[in-house]
Formats: structure tokens, C-alpha cells, sequence
């Protein structure tokens, strides 16, 4: 296994050690809710970037991954997605314009500059059409709905109790 593939493992590995960590339990629900709905995103957007021939991911976790899914599985699938849980539990509960603004842009431009890092140093992204600040742009977006969905979704959310013993 090459060195990119222990880094996905490792990566892998912190982000669910960061679930577990920062997930509270009453919000399980809620983080799945937004796990599956980013991915709903990411797939179809995802594929026709590849597909498109802007950007492509030589190396995968798995070693023939390419051959029936051309994306990249760990952060289309993955990596995004544990953002933007992170991204909506942690919003700030203030409404000012700005604060929500610079999360916005904070959030997104951290993603950004780490996938502008990978490309630069390593086999895991390589970029064709496809340039930074379109990360940048589908970042804030995909976020901006995924979290809009749920809000929306949240307002039919039941609190489930677990029975105590």
C-alpha cells in the first residue's frame, strides 16, 4: 500500500474518532440526517466533474475503485460529509450577517486549502479544467443546502427517548 492510501486510512481513521468525540447523543439523528443528504450532493456533482474530465483522483483507497466509480469515495462520501455535520451542529447561534458569513467562509476556505495541499503534494487529486476557487464556490453551496435541508427537516424531527433501565 502506497503512502496516499496510509494517509487515507489515517484520515479515515481520525475523522471517526472525531465523530465519536464532538457528536453529542442527542444529535445522532440529526448527524445521519446530514451525513446521507450531503451525499445526495456530492454523488451526481461529483461524478460530472470527473466525468467532465476537470478533476480526477489517480489514487483511490481501494485499488479498483476507478474502474466503476471514477470519484473520489473518501471525500465525496466521507470526508465532506463529516464537514458539513460539523458545519451544521456547530453553527452559530447568533444570527449576525458577518459571523455567519465568515463561518461560511472559514469553514469552506479551510476545506479548500486542504484539497489545494493534496493536490499540490500528492497522487489523491489532480486538477485538469478544474481550478481552486471552484471547490471554494461548490463548497459554500453544498453546504448552504445541506444545511437549509436541515433546518427544513429538522422542524419534523421527533425527539426519541432512549427507555432507561
Amino acid at each position: 500500500m502506497n503512502l496516499e492510501r496510509w494517509f487515507l486510512v489515517i484520515f479515515s481513521i481520525v475523522c471517526l474518532l472525531v465523530l465519536i468525540k464532538f457528536i453529542p447523543k442527542e444529535k445522532k439523528r440529526d448527524a445521519w440526517v446530514l451525513f446521507l443528504f450531503l451525499q445526495v450532493i456530492t454523488w451526481p456533482a461529483g461524478l460530472i466533474a470527473v466525468e467532465m474530465g476537470w478533476i480526477e483522483y489517480p489514487t483511490q483507497l481501494l485499488p479498483d475503485a476507478n474502474s466503476y466509480n471514477k470519484t473520489s469515495f473518501s471525500f465525496e462520501f466521507f470526508f465532506f460529509p463529516i464537514v458539513a455535520i460539523m458545519f451544521s451542529l456547530y453553527f452559530p447561534k447568533r444570527k449576525y450577517w458577518y459571523l455567519v458569513l465568515l463561518y461560511y467562509v472559514g469553514v469552506s476556505g479551510f476545506f479548500t486549502m486542504f484539497e489545494v495541499v493534496l493536490e499540490r503534494t500528492t497522487t489523491l487529486v489532480t486538477y485538469h479544467e478544474w481550478k481552486w476557487y471552484w471547490t471554494f464556490i461548490t463548497v459554500i453551496i453544498s453546504l448552504l443546502i445541506n444545511d437549509l435541508f436541515y433546518r427544513w427537516c429538522k422542524k419534523g424531527l421527533i425527539m426519541v427517548r432512549e427507555h432507561e433501565n
